[in-house]
Parts: C-alpha cells; sequence; structure tokens
C-alpha cells in the first residue's frame, strides 16, 4: 500500500508541480498587476464563491471517492444521478450567493465578479463527480492531467486578459475556460475507462443521496468557511488593499497546502479500501510522521525568511502583510495534519464526527472574526486562522487517541532539525533570497539524517518507489 500510495502522490504532485512553479509564477505577477486594491476585489469575489461553493457539492462528490474505492459498480450506478442532483443545487447556490454579497452591499462590479465565478458551480456539476470517480479507483494520473491542462490555460488566457486591461473579470473568464477543457478531459477518461454510463436520472434516490453527502456537505461548508469567513468580513470593515495584504499573505500558504493536498488525495481512496484496522493504525502513524517533517521547515523558515521574502515576490508596497504571513505560515503544520486525520475518521465511516469537529472549530473562527477584525483588521484574522487549525487538529487527535500511540521523537527530531535550520537561516540573513533558501533545504536534511529522523527504511522505501515504474490504474 505504501508503495502504491506514494507512487499515486508522486503522480498527483508531479503533474502539478509541472506547471505549479508557472501558476505560481503567475499569481505573484497577477498581484504586482492588479495592486492590492484590485487584487482584493479579486480574492474578495473568489471569498464569496469559495465559501458557500460545497452547497452546490453537498459532499456528494468525497462520499462518492469512498464509495467507488470500495464498490466500483454501485459507484458507478449512481454517478448519472449525483451529476444530475449537482446542476440543480448549483443554480440554488448560486443564487444563495449573489443574495448574500447583495445584503452585503457590494457594489455592482463586484457583484458581476461574483456571478461570473459562480458560473464554475454549472461546469463542477459534472466535472466534479467524474473526477471523484476517476479518484476512486485510483487513476490519478488522469486526474493531474486535467489539472495541468486547466492550470495551463489559465496562466495562458488569464495572462493575455490582463494584457488587454480586462482586469480581474478577465481573469475569471480564463479560469472558466480553463475548467471547461478540465470537464472535456475528464468526461473522455471516464468514457473510456467505462466508469460512465449516460441514462435517465433515478430521482427517488435523490433523498438517499442528499441523506448520505450531508455529513460530507457539512464538513466542506464548515470548512470553506473557515478558511474564507475572514477575507469576507475583512471586506466589510476596511478597505480592499488590506484585503489584497492578507489575501496575498494566505495565497502563499494555500500554494504550500498542495503538498499535503496530493498525498491525502493519494491516501484517501487506498485508505478506505483497507480493511485490516491494525494496518489502518501503522499508515497513520507513519504518515503524520512524514507529514509533521513535511511542514515543520516551512513554518520555520517562512517565520526567518518572511521580511525578505514578501517584498522580493509582491514588491515593496506589500510590506505590510509581513507580520500576518508569520503568524499564517505557523498554520502550516496543523494543516497538513487536520486534513489528513479528517480523512483517517472518514474512512472509518465516522463523518458525522468529523462534521462536529469542524463546525465547532468554524463556529468559533466566526465568532472570533466577528468580534476581532473591525478592530484589529488582518492581524486578528491572521491569529483567529492559527488558533482554529489548532483547535481542529487538537479535537482531530483526542478521537483517534492519537497521542498515546505516536512516539515523542517521531515529531520531536523533526522539530528540533527545522530549529537548527532556522537557527542558520537567521545568522546568514544576509545573504540573496535563492542562496538562503538553498541553505535551508541542505541544512534540514542533513539535521533531519543526523538525529535519525531518516533512515534506511526511507531510503530502501524511496528505492522501490523509483525502481518500479507507476501501474496506471494499480488497485493498492
Amino acid at each position: 500500500m505504501a508503495l502504491t500510495v506514494l507512487r499515486n502522490a508522486l503522480f498527483g504532485l508531479g503533474g502539478r508541480l509541472t506547471v505549479k512553479a508557472l501558476a505560481f509564477a503567475f499569481s505573484v505577477w497577477v498581484v504586482r498587476r492588479l495592486g492590492q486594491e484590485a487584487f482584493g476585489h479579486y480574492a474578495t469575489a473568489l471569498a464569496y464563491v469559495a465559501a458557500f461553493a460545497v452547497l452546490s457539492d453537498w459532499g456528494l462528490a468525497p462520499y462518492l471517492v469512498r464509495e467507488i474505492a470500495r464498490d466500483r459498480r454501485r459507484g458507478e450506478a449512481m454517478l448519472v444521478d449525483v451529476m444530475t442532483l449537482r446542476f440543480f443545487l448549483s443554480l440554488g447556490t448560486i443564487g444563495l450567493i449573489l443574495g448574500i454579497a447583495w445584503w452585503n452591499r457590494q457594489p455592482p462590479f463586484l457583484l458581476g465578479g461574483i456571478a461570473l465565478a459562480a458560473l464554475t458551480f454549472i461546469l463542477y456539476a459534472a466535472q466534479g463527480p467524474l473526477e471523484a470517480a476517476l479518484q476512486g479507483i485510483r487513476r490519478l494520473d488522469l486526474v493531474s492531467a486535467a489539472g495541468v491542462l486547466q492550470q495551463l490555460l489559465f496562466v495562458g488566457l488569464g495572462t493575455v486578459a490582463l494584457l488587454l486591461g480586462w482586469g480581474f473579470y478577465g481573469l475569471i473568464g480564463a479560469s472558466l475556460a480553463g475548467l471547461t477543457a478540465a470537464l472535456a478531459l475528464t468526461a473522455w477518461a471516464a468514457r473510456s475507462l467505462d466508469l460512465f454510463h449516460p441514462r435517465r436520472p433515478e430521482w427517488l434516490t435523490w433523498p438517499q443521496l442528499l441523506r448520505a453527502g450531508l455529513p460530507f456537505g457539512l464538513i466542506g461548508l464548515a470548512v470553506n468557511l473557515s478558511y474564507k469567513v475572514d477575507t469576507i468580513l475583512l471586506s466589510l470593515w476596511w478597505t480592499a488593499g488590506i484585503v489584497g495584504w492578507y489575501n496575498a499573505a494566505y495565497n502563499l500558504i494555500f500554494s504550500i497546502a498542495m503538498i499535503s493536498n496530493a498525498a491525502n488525495v493519494a491516501l484517501y481512496p487506498s485508505m478506505a479500501a483497507l480493511a485490516d484496522p491494525d494496518a489502518l493504525t501503522s499508515v497513520v502513524r507513519r504518515s503524520i510522521g512524514y507529514l509533521w517533517m513535511l511542514s515543520v521547515p516551512f513554518a520555520v523558515g517562512g517565520w526567518v525568511l518572511g521580511e525578505r521574502l514578501i517584498p522580493a515576490l509582491y514588491g515593496a508596497s506589500f510590506l505590510p502583510s509581513v507580520p500576518a504571513f508569520r503568524i499564517l505560515i505557523g498554520v502550516v503544520p496543523f494543516m497538513f495534519l487536520s486534513e489528513y486525520l479528517g480523512y483517517v475518521i472518514l474512512v472509518q465511516n465516522q463523518e458525522w464526527l468529523v462534521a462536529r469537529s469542524l463546525i465547532l472549530s468554524t463556529s468559533f473562527n466566526i465568532a472570533a472574526n466577528l468580534v476581532l477584525i473591525p478592530r484589529y483588521g488582518l492581524m486578528a484574522a491572521a491569529w483567529i486562522t492559527l488558533l482554529t487549525e489548532i483547535l481542529l487538529v487538537g479535537q482531530y487527535g483526542l478521537l483517534l487517541r492519537l497521542w498515546r500511540g505516536i512516539p515523542v521523537e517521531l515529531l520531536g527530531k523533526p522539530a528540533l532539525a527545522a530549529g537548527m535550520m532556522g537557527l542558520i537561516l537567521w545568522m546568514m540573513r544576509g545573504l540573496p533570497l535563492p542562496l538562503l533558501l538553498i541553505l535551508g533545504v541542505v541544512t534540514y536534511g542533513l539535521a533531519l539524517w543526523g538525529l535519525g529522523a531518516l533512515g534506511p527504511a526511507e531510503w530502501r522505501l524511496m528505492q522501490q518507489i523509483f525502481r518500479r515504474s507507476p501501474i496506471p490504474g494499480e488497485a493498492g
């Protein structure tokens, strides 16, 4: 299972990394091209859509992944009904989002941008279930290919749109074009693999689907609100420039989170198909150790280098983002763990426990933001984001009783290695930024090896992964 999961993760991560460097450079250019004011409007439009996007899905996509991973034929039978149901849910969600934005007295040009961005729900009504079906049979190579195509078109067409002066409306249009191409590729792949069989929807099954997807939907709604409500509230009480500063910092966090997301997308269907509880426990402990090992250096290095990194990427006008970034970068290790631990509970058919945990942490997030953002602005939003993620990981840890079964050195050694790396970076902070980044990677790797956090077992595993070529569609 470890070999299959890691190769699938490398497929997903490798495909994204193929264009991620380009996409990241594009996002930096977008911020510079638009400036903090226009970028703040763009981020606000996307925040409205992202915060309520799960209402158009109702949790049906993650439910479909789990069911197809366990019983392909049963999952295939749901596909048409899920797609049709999501289309009608999307129409209702678009109306709800526009109503909320109008009630919040957003200006007409921003309402237009929100409406344009909300059209993605219609496309995702088909693309989302098809992608979930491919994930369920572990064809992450095809999922990754669709993502690469979508990103390339977005970057290419978005560049043209900005050069022509179309602003954030042009960016949203480029995003829609990229998603349309991804939908076409995903549909072709599903038909080629005999996953999709067109037929008339059986609407009598919809209540059952809605009940099954509800806990997953609550999970998605809580996650999206937790990540986006701060941007929406900032847009109500503070200027678009401050919203832009905050989201410039936050975008870096989500770029890093791509690493854990690729691993978790690969792990989820494989863990769902794993019947042995003892084997699952072993997988969970080792995965937690590796996710922590990957994430801690980002938090330490980001805190040390934030004052150099932000202006180097976005320009001197974004220096006010640095204090918020130094807080937000601390979210990374907890974000890596919270997403994974949520999946662990889901594969044990305990989705309501995940929903309850997320509802509690998101309720704290919304209440604290409502009280503190009007007075303290983006710094309050940053601290609340960090505390929310810590609260969520703590709840998951109690539910899974992790703290009794994880050796202290599994977390302590990477933390110590990251601390050593941070000290070296601080002492050498006068060097050019590219050299500092290379120095950080080398120092952290050597410290891990010296402390025994990386050893022969990891070396043998990596040799096996690269010795065997990935097998498309391997069951794992």
